[in-house]
């Protein structure tokens, strides 16, 4: 009974030692109009009680996230919802695939298990219920970079939510034309066209009609309009 305490309490110690300098887990909620995805490496203890010493390599969509990951390890990502290749790879050897489709606003799960007496590993998708239980115990796999020969343009980051005030713009001033009042068209006077001789001899036989001017008179007007 004495032996297996003291083995519990060793165990205990690598744990709380492994942990130790690792951030611990903590719970996220996807971006807007992103999909969260945790990669986690579950803890295990050897028959001889040592810790695995397993790394792995993070693919997304066959480009390469630069920090590996350990067992008792996590790293999470908020990604594009769309069809997404994510895969990991142990000693560039093995490599496990998985591919899924991506929602907005989901939480996935995808966990490493090594199996050590094989020196394989699975890369399984895990329900929240039994994933949540598991990753609280592991932490944070350092900072994450992105190859800069090769951005994973996946990754969906933070929007910068400053506000800013927009000022309604002033109305353009309307510009009115000036009004044009047609002028009312005045024809011009027309040309008065010289009386013929016999237009004036009848004009001076009417003025005889009306006893304006007596019958020697029109006679005299008569003959200097013929004499004109």
């Amino acid at each position: 009974m004495k032996t297996v305490k003291i083995l519990l309490l060793t165990i205990t110690l690598l744990l709380i030692t492994a942990c130790g300098n690792r951030t611990p887990f903590k719970k996220q909620e996807p971006l807007e109009n992103a999909a969260l995805v945790y990669i986690y490496a579950e803890l295990k203890v050897s028959a001889d009680d040592s810790m695995s010493d397993s790394e792995y390599n993070i693919r997304i969509n066959n480009k390469p996230v630069m920090q590996r990951i350990k067992d008792g390890e996590y790293m999470v990502f908020n990604l594009k919802p769309q069809p997404m290749t994510i895969s990991a790879t142990k000693k560039q050897i093995q490599e496990e695939v998985l591919d899924m489709n991506l929602k907005t606003g989901q939480i996935y799960y995808l966990k490493i298990s090594d199996n050590q007496e094989g020196n394989t590993f699975e890369f399984i998708e895990v329900k929240s219920s039994i994933a949540s239980k598991e990753i609280a115990k592991t932490g944070l796999a350092g900072s994450m970079e992105e190859s800069p020969e090769n951005i994973i343009t996946e990754f969906v980051n933070p929007k910068n939510t400053e506000s800013m005030e927009v000022k309604p713009t002033a109305a353009p001033a309307t510009i009115v034309a000036p009004v044009v009042i047609p002028q009312a068209s005045v024809p011009a006077p027309a040309a008065v066209a010289p009386m013929s001789k016999t237009d004036e001899i009848m004009k001076a036989y009417g003025l005889k009609e009306k006893g304006i001017i007596s019958d020697e008179e029109f006679k005299a007007l008569k003959t200097n309009i013929l004499n004109k």
